[in-house]
């Protein structure tokens, strides 16, 4: 049995026994319904219900141990539907040492927080989320190694790290000598893979600059070969080395698709650890121990995948649109040669997604009707049929929508009237999310969607926007988009009501509550590379000045992905005010997505009740509402 095989019967089993079978103590501090609402997974991208305060209760979580009498150890969350939302537990009498998540009433996150300074913390995807099982050493809330992770989510960690170019979350999961001495493997066997193990921090930062994805990059699938085994005995072992010698990971960025080599992985236990690291361009060939061949690039295709990666390596650096468009129109002809001589129609559906993002980029740097936008109508009409892949025409049609839209503003009449396109843009997002309410563009289309309401500045615009919003947060609730439009429900209803926002201040580990009693609150939502953000810094440094010994308190809340880069743009320009923080920027950020925040700037105003009585400030012109608030005194 390995290391990682006993550390996880271990961890389950110390789970276990702190959850259900502790002597009974006093919990660390009463659980309201508020506060419970208000915590939230401590690792990124973890879906988890968050319902309304209104209806929601507290029970107490009874210790079934006959010793413990039926006291309680914790506390239990429960919406408005009876189906349960948060659960603390403490069996150390001075903090919640087990918090459980759920989705839809389901376990979805555990966080176990070991009193034992000397075990690590533990974060536990289940259920809808996945698999993965994190162990955190320093107890720093960063994932210093997997005890428990698929391939398929090793891919999606990978590509993570490498849109974030972060080494430290690549290195949590590199296999190490503790990991392959346990499988048994010879010690030569064990030096050479780890001296290919030590080149995988120079592989991140390799494969990051060649192919610069953005932060908004987003995992869409991986392909793998079949595994190859080394069996025990052949190596007079205690485990089988098993082990995937490679594998393409595509990623969607910016419109286009690009795929990445993940190298050698290697089973541990219930995990599965990186080998060599990952490498830009598609996997071509694969060569297992046996000598035998595992290629999830088809033979048919193998050249034309190498012409494509060759192409791939000659995009960086272009700026112009004229450049991107000329690279994006090639890396479409290659694709259209890969998708006519692939010939089990099955594995086609990732290179076509990519063949239409080359072709919607290559659109954007011609005219309307251009012959890419032409054949992108033409996917998206073929897969319509009856008995075709649905995802392809649902994917197709979002593309086609995306690129119009892109066409036609860089195309702008002579009068520079935007009418007519932001009126054809509102028209064929709903036409999409009424011909594909369930493809996996749905939410983002609403979303955007949603957003083109409330910016239109017509008299129904909020309101239809509120609709669009409805049917996001009710039909897509767990995606980021469906929680961000319960965001900005809760905004539109916001005025009256208290402001509920708890954050981390910038920089640090402190938390903040927005909320400041007895005291006027400007809350000014921003972000390093808001044009208006020099402006509204002098204005909220002249309102401060005027305003803070009266009893205002000015709190600002980046959107950005860096907080390095918020706390040098908030120095840059004299920022006042508590700055809170959050990962994820606009399109991520817990803090974004409480109140559905679209775009900074955005501001509030909030009494000295701590009920918000502007929901959508301007900064320009915040001085009418200071002026009422504190002349009401």
């Amino acid at each position: 049995m390995t290391t990682s095989q006993v550390t996880v019967r271990t961890l389950a089993a110390l789970t276990l026994v702190v959850g259900f079978a502790a002597a009974a103590r006093a919990q660390p501090a009463p659980v309201t319904v508020e506060w419970a609402l208000k915590q939230t997974p401590k690792q990124p991208g973890v879906n988890v219900s968050t319902p309304p305060a209104a209806g929601c209760r507290i029970a107490p979580v009874l210790n079934p141990d006959p010793k413990a009498g039926g006291k309680s150890m914790g506390s239990l969350l429960k919406g408005p539907d009876d189906k349960p939302v948060r659960q603390f537990v403490s069996y150390d009498d001075k903090s919640f040492n087990i918090i459980v998540y759920y989705l839809d009433g389901v376990e979805a996150y555990r966080e176990v927080y070991m009193p034992d300074p000397k075990e690590p913390f533990q974060f536990r995807w289940v259920g809808p989320n996945g698999t993965k099982w994190g162990l955190d050493r320093n107890r720093d809330g960063v994932i210093d190694e997997w005890a428990v992770i698929s391939p398929e989510e090793v891919s999606q960690e990978v590509a993570a790290a490498l849109a974030a170019n972060d080494p430290k979350r690549l290195a949590a999961l590199v296999v190490t000598r503790e990991n392959l001495a346990g499988l048994g493997l010879p010690a030569a066997d064990v030096n050479q893979a780890l001296a290919r193990a030590s080149g995988v921090p120079k592989r991140l930062a390799d494969t990051a600059a060649a192919l610069k994805l953005s932060d908004k990059a987003r995992w869409l699938h991986v392909e793998y070969g079949i595994p190859s085994v080394r069996p025990a005995d052949a190596f007079n072992g205690r485990e089988d080395y098993t082990a995937y010698k490679n594998g393409t990971v595509f990623v969607e960025d910016g419109g286009k698709g690009v795929p990445f080599q993940m190298g050698e992985l290697v089973q541990i236990g219930r995990a599965w650890k990186l080998v060599d690291g990952p490498a830009p361009g598609a996997a071509v060939q694969q060569v297992n121990a046996g000598g035998a061949e595992a290629a999830p690039v088809p033979d048919e295709i193998r050249t034309l995948v190498e012409k494509l990666n060759d192409h791939d390596k000659t995009g960086s650096g272009l700026t112009s649109p004229q450049e991107i468009a000329k690279f994006n129109a090639v890396r479409a002809g290659i694709l259209e040669e890969i998708n006519s001589q692939l010939k089990d129609e099955s594995k086609k559906e990732t290179w076509i997604k990519m063949l239409l993002d080359s072709h919607a980029a290559a659109a954007e740097g011609d005219k309307a009707g251009n012959k890419h936008l032409v054949r992108i109508d033409q996917f998206k009409k073929a897969y319509s049929a009856p008995g075709a892949n649905a995802a392809i025409a649902s994917y197709a049609a979002f593309r086609l929508i995306l690129a119009e839209n892109a066409v036609a503003m860089a195309n702008l009449p002579p009068n520079g009237q935007l009418g007519p396109i932001q009126d054809k843009w509102r028209e064929s997002l709903e036409e999409f999310v009424k011909a594909y309410p369930q493809s996996t563009d749905a939410p983002e289309a609403l979303w955007r969607l949603a957003m083109a309401h409330e910016h239109s500045g017509a008299k129904d615009g909020e309101a239809k926007a509120r609709a669009a919003f409805e049917a996001l947060a009710k039909g897509h609730a767990n995606t980021a988009q469906g929680l961000k439009a319960a965001g900005a429900l809760k905004r539109y209803d916001a005025e009256g009501k208290p402001l509920e926002l708890v954050g981390t201040v910038l920089g640090t580990t402190q938390p903040f509550n927005a909320a400041q009693p007895g005291k006027v609150v400007v809350l000014y939502y921003w972000a390093s590379w808001s044009q208006s953000l020099p402006e509204d810094a002098k204005k909220l440094q002249s309102l401060m000045k005027e305003y803070e010994g009266k009893g205002l308190a000015v709190v600002t809340v980046s959107v950005d992905h860096d907080p390095k880069v918020a706390a040098e743009a908030a120095k840059k320009v004299g920022l006042p005010g508590t700055h809170l923080f959050a990962e994820g920027g606009l399109d991520g950020s817990a803090l974004a997505a409480a109140y559905g925040i679209l775009a900074p700037p955005h501001a509030f105003v909030v009494g000295r009740d701590g009920k918000i009585v502007n929901r959508k400030a301007q900064v320009q012109t915040l001085e009418d509402d200071l002026k009422k608030l504190f002349s009401d005194k």
